[in-house]
């Protein structure tokens, strides 16, 4: 159901994505360059949301926490249907884009609770391929809805799309319902504090892991620039290079998480993916020298290479992630963690495109070294270190709360938010221009 979920997200996105851009300057008028200055603007809300509701979620409950914010969505984009103001535009898409970055963390806790142990990296994989087939699908039929150059049009999408997000909700609760529990935090600890950007270790894993992401600012943003800038290839092999990047992924999601069911096995991954990404890199660095079939031969190998290194940094980072979460503040941690990889789509286009294409052939060397040393770290951060463990947090098994089929708290069992006693933690998204 949470897949199911996923796929009706991505679909949404992709109606939005194909009907934002269009509405806001071509229909309502708004300057294209105000429109830009509210996006890098949202993009700063969407990088510091996560950590205060991810803080908000510990206390009041993971499950709860993330249907609020898909209802506030939901509401949100029915509101840009009716909206005629730039300020109105302005304050939705920066609340959007706050309570969209947010989402995602939340929606891992919740899969690992729901999924369990041995579940949570495969099912997590699956949302990752599902949302590819579901961005398609959406931008398809935007095309053709939007292609009646009717207003009304604009707006029946946005509702759509708000629609949506109470389907997301209702799925998410159902999944939960449906579970063998709910995953929540003990309260005193959350009273207590556990604060990532206290945890070193967890630091530095979460800033090798936002370096490893530039992968996605590399395939998204540098190679069509650098396609047209530095090679001799036909543009038209550019929607090839990028079609490969896509369905590469899907397949690859559906086999690559069986490998990141440890911590010893996610770390092999982390080393895997260094050696792709270099490899990526190389060929990069050698396709810029060669003819121009060669050159394209070599673009295709780069294309694969960082491809797979993607995948196997995405599972392997949900495993090692969660492992480095203490239960009673795991939405806080993996919103923190969040914040590595959207820092990059921040950050990364103009680090790749303004500082490192100048350079050449080199920009890829330094690129390369930049993969290597994030990978050094994130390997040697992402093992846990041994210690006691808290009280009512045993090494096994979930923080759960049984919930029955009426959806109430069984009897004697803790309020949302406090773990019953045996409780314990267990083993353990590219971003839109727009809000979604």
């Amino acid at each position: 159901m949470l897949v199911a979920g996923a796929l009706v997200d991505s679909f949404g996105n992709g109606l939005f994505l194909a009907a934002s851009t269009l509405y806001f300057v071509g229909v309502l008028r708004f300057p294209a360059a105000q429109v830009a200055t509210t996006l890098s603007v949202a993009a700063i809300f969407g990088l510091l949301s996560p950590l205060p509701l991810g803080h908000v979620a510990d206390r009041w409950g993971v499950v709860r926490t993330y249907v609020a914010l898909m209802c506030l969505r939901g509401a949100g984009f029915a509101a840009y249907a009716l909206i005629h103001g730039f300020a109105g535009y302005a304050v939705l898409t920066c609340a959007l884009l706050a309570a969209e970055r947010a989402c995602s963390p939340l929606l891992q806790v919740i899969v690992s609770g729901v999924a369990g142990q041995e579940e949570r990296t495969r099912t997590l994989a699956s949302i990752r391929a599902v949302r590819n087939a579901g961005l398609t699908g959406g931008l398809l039929v935007a095309g053709l809805v939007l292609g009646l150059h009717v207003t009304a049009a604009f707006r029946a999408v946005f509702l759509v799309d708000a629609v949506s997000f109470l389907v997301i909700a209702w799925m998410a609760l159902w999944a939960v319902r449906a579970s063998d529990g709910i995953p929540t935090a003990p309260a005193a600890d959350v009273r207590s504090g556990a604060a990532p950007y206290r945890d070193p270790r967890f630091m530095v894993f979460t800033v090798s892991n936002g370096v490893l992401s530039l992968f996605d600012s590399l395939i998204v943003v540098l190679l069509p620039i650098w396609v047209v800038q530095r090679t001799e290839l036909p543009h038209a092999w550019l929607s090839l290079l990028l079609a490969v990047n896509t369905v590469l992924t899907v397949l690859l999601q559906a086999w690559v998480h069986r490998f990141a069911t440890s911590v010893d096995g996610s770390v092999r991954l982390l080393r895997a993916t260094a050696l792709s990404l270099v490899v990526g890199c190389g060929l990069f660095a050698v396709a810029e020298r060669v003819p121009v079939w060669v050159c394209l031969v070599c673009t295709i190998g780069a294309v694969v290479a960082v491809t797979v290194g993607e995948n196997l940094q995405s599972v392997a980072g949900w495993e090692l992630s969660y492992v480095l979460s203490p239960a009673a503040a795991r939405a806080r941690y993996l919103a923190t963690f969040s914040m590595g990889m959207t820092a990059q789509r921040i950050v990364g286009p103009t680090l790749l495109v303004s500082a490192l294409l100048p350079l050449g052939s080199w920009a890829w060397v330094v690129l390369a070294a930049l993969f290597a040393a994030a990978s050094v770290g994130a390997v040697w951060s992402g093992r846990p270190v041994a210690g006691p463990v808290a009280e009512g947090t045993p090494a096994d098994g979930p923080v759960v709360v049984a919930v029955p089929a009426d959806g109430r708290a069984a009897e004697g069992a803790p309020a949302d938010g406090a773990a019953p006693a045996g409780g314990g933690r267990a083993a353990a998204e590219r971003a839109a221009s727009h809000p979604k």
